[in-house]
């Protein structure tokens, strides 16, 4: 369940940078994006405040990668960053750290890293890591139901209503009602797989594109099917809706086709 919580502008500069803070009430964890409009990623410095530095050099840095401003191979150089962000280079390196970790970006040279490429194979594994959770949580999501269903119909609502402006706006709503139905099932050890697989396809252009073909407004008509198959009470039911949902989520990344089925 994502909720809209304060955030900030500043315009100083030559660049304007927007942060949002997206809190979710499950967890109690804010997640903070980043809107660069400059084509050549310009980054512009960084001033302590709600967010800690290492959390806003990470949001500027993945907003470029969602948008297709950082390009696979993109080199970023931990001095450089520091400097054009007017940081250290601790908060820098936390967050280049916490995308290798993620495996969207990959170590480069002393100090530097650049944006890994996706490949269909990976992609490819990615669906079918995802096949293996989202379909067993949201068929016991349909056989618990009570608390664990109204956790996935609330989080579907409040969704309904998220902006979806930018690449990175997409890709957190879209990540969140999937995420949702592993986390109603308190197993800390599913939800951990799910973000691992969710953050290393944030080097997908999928988020960008889906911005840009104005198919984001398909948010509701799209998952409407998922937080019905919560409140079924039939697991088979809503674990053929997770496949087939999963599947159509495949087709849509067109720079990546899906391998031929032998």
């Amino acid at each position: 369940m994502v909720r809209r919580g304060p955030g900030g502008d500043d315009d100083r500069g030559h660049i304007r940078i927007r942060y949002t803070v997206y809190v979710n009430p499950v967890t109690a964890k804010s997640r903070y994006t980043g809107n660069s409009r400059d084509l050549e990623m310009t980054m512009k410095k960084i001033e302590f405040a709600r967010a800690t530095l290492a959390d806003a050099a990470y949001a500027q840095i993945a907003e470029g990668i969602l948008t297709r401003d950082l390009d696979p191979g993109a080199r970023l150089l931990m001095d450089d960053l520091a400097a054009r962000l007017g940081i250290s280079r601790t908060p820098v390196r936390e967050a280049l750290h916490r995308l290798e970790m993620e495996r969207v970006i990959e170590p480069n040279g002393r100090r530097g890293y650049s944006v890994r490429e996706l490949t269909d194979a990976e992609l490819d594994k990615q669906y079918a890591a995802r096949n293996a959770i989202e379909p067993f949580a949201l068929a016991e999501v349909a056989r618990r139901g009570g608390a664990a269903a109204r956790l996935v119909r609330t989080t579907f609502e409040e969704l309904s209503h998220a902006p979806q402006t930018t690449a990175m706006e997409v890709f957190l709503v879209n990540k969140e009602i999937h995420r949702c139905t592993v986390e109603a099932l308190d197993n800390e050890y599913l939800l951990s797989m799910f973000d691992v697989i969710w953050q290393t396809a944030m080097a997908a252009s999928v988020w960008a594109d889906i911005l840009e073909n104005g198919t984001a407004g398909d948010f509701v008509e799209q998952h409407r099917p998922i937080a019905e198959a919560a409140e079924s009470g039939d697991p088979e039911l809503a674990r053929r809706v997770a496949l087939e949902h999963i599947v159509a989520g495949r087709g849509l990344h067109t720079a990546h086709p899906m391998a031929p089925v032998a």
